[in-house]
């Protein structure tokens, strides 16, 4: 059994996980690539970036918004719109989360339209993005629509984002009642 200690930690050691790399093929290795790139605001790692948003792989563009997100940075605006509209659910839902973290009003039509998407979790993910823009009463009458939403999970979660939003704990789970609360 000793014997074999030494030749599998040299195996152990010479095996490695996935490396950042957003040049290289694997899909995983790119996205892990964008992830190296947060907190990195150069000429460079921007472009790495944007480009990374045409990727084929969803990942890699998942990764891409999500860095972009952690800058807060208003005129990011122009990356996330687009991704409202692509193929892959995850993307939109990165999309909804990064215009709700750069706080730029004029992304709210697109979570507005982001709430007739098929996919239940994008439309759970563009209500918490409106749930960001708290005194916008686009927003808060989009948010009383979606608690007629036909899934559960998206109307509870819209009525309960207004009970946060406005403090009111009175309103019945009711999409009349709550257009009325927010008018």
């Amino acid at each position: 059994m000793r014997s074999l200690f030494w030749p599998a930690l040299l195996l152990l050691v010479g095996c490695g996980g996935p490396e950042a790399n957003p040049k290289i093929q694997d899909p995983y290795e790119r996205f892990l690539g964008a992830r190296e790139l947060a907190g990195r605001t150069d000429a460079q790692a921007m472009s790495q970036l944007v480009s990374m948003l045409d990727d084929s792989h969803y990942l890699v563009v998942v990764g891409a918004l999500d860095v972009l997100a952690t800058q807060h940075r208003p005129e990011f605006l122009q990356h996330y719109v687009p991704k409202l509209k692509h193929r892959n659910p995850m993307v939109r839902q990165s999309a909804c989360a990064g215009i709700g973290a750069i706080r730029n009003e004029d992304g709210i039509p697109g979570l507005v339209e982001a709430l007739k998407d098929p996919d239940p979790a994008v439309r759970r993910s563009a209500l918490k993005a409106l749930a960001d823009y708290p005194r916008n009463p686009a927003a808060l009458r989009a948010m009383a629509d979606a608690v007629g939403d036909k899934d559960p999970s998206v109307s509870f979660m819209a009525h309960r984002l207004l009970g946060e939003i406005t403090g009111r704990k009175d309103v019945p789970k009711s999409k009349d009642d709550w257009a009325k609360a927010v008018q």
